[in-house]
């Protein structure tokens, strides 16, 4: 329950400034959901993409 509470907090706190939306409060949780889910072979894949993209500007499919 307290973690509640301090999310709601944090979340009222970094909004009334105009910093933050919650739409990126929603992204930043889904990241920190997903985080998890990272493997070092998927890494590897997105740096190659990214890698590519910046050689051949062209093929932009990556999201980089």
């Amino acid at each position: 329950m307290n973690k509640v509470l301090t999310l709601i907090a944090a979340c009222v706190i970094l909004t009334g400034c105009g910093t933050m939306t919650p739409k990126d409060i929603l992204k930043s949780a889904n990241m920190a959901r997903n985080l998890g889910k990272i493997t070092s072979a998927g890494v590897g894949e997105e740096l190659t993409n990214c890698a590519k993209d910046i050689f051949d500007p062209a093929n932009r499919g990556s999201g980089c």
